[in-house]
């Protein structure tokens, strides 16, 4: 699957970690995409179009001011475990700039 929201960016493989994109920036920084930051990323696209620009520019100043990122979707339990990087989920780039997105799912009534 392919990630067009990063092609500014110069994708490569990284053997240790298959199934989540890697990145390389022009300044050599390097930072990773969990499949799971990206679901979330694409909901926020889907839901907050409007400010979707935002959210991207908001990436890129986190992965200018951190030289290792890794963008997760569960910081508690990341895909990949790189000693030296930072992790950041989409909250933490949405949430500063005031961008939400109402999560409306919840548990089953049944068995209450």
């Amino acid at each position: 699957m392919l990630y067009p929201e990063f092609s500014q960016y110069e994708e490569f493989f990284d053997e240790s970690a298959p199934l989540v994109h890697a990145y390389k920036t022009k300044g050599g920084h390097v930072f990773y995409v969990e499949p799971g930051f990206y679901e979330g990323l694409i909901g926020y696209k889907e839901k907050r179009y409007d400010r979707f620009d935002e959210i991207m520019k908001g990436i890129d100043e986190v992965v200018k001011k951190n030289p290792r990122v890794v963008f997760t979707g569960n910081f508690e339990s990341p895909f990949l475990e790189k000693d030296g990087f930072v992790y950041r989920e989409i909250q933490d780039i949405a949430d500063p700039l005031l961008i939400y997105v109402e999560d409306k799912s919840r548990g089953s009534d049944y068995g209450d």
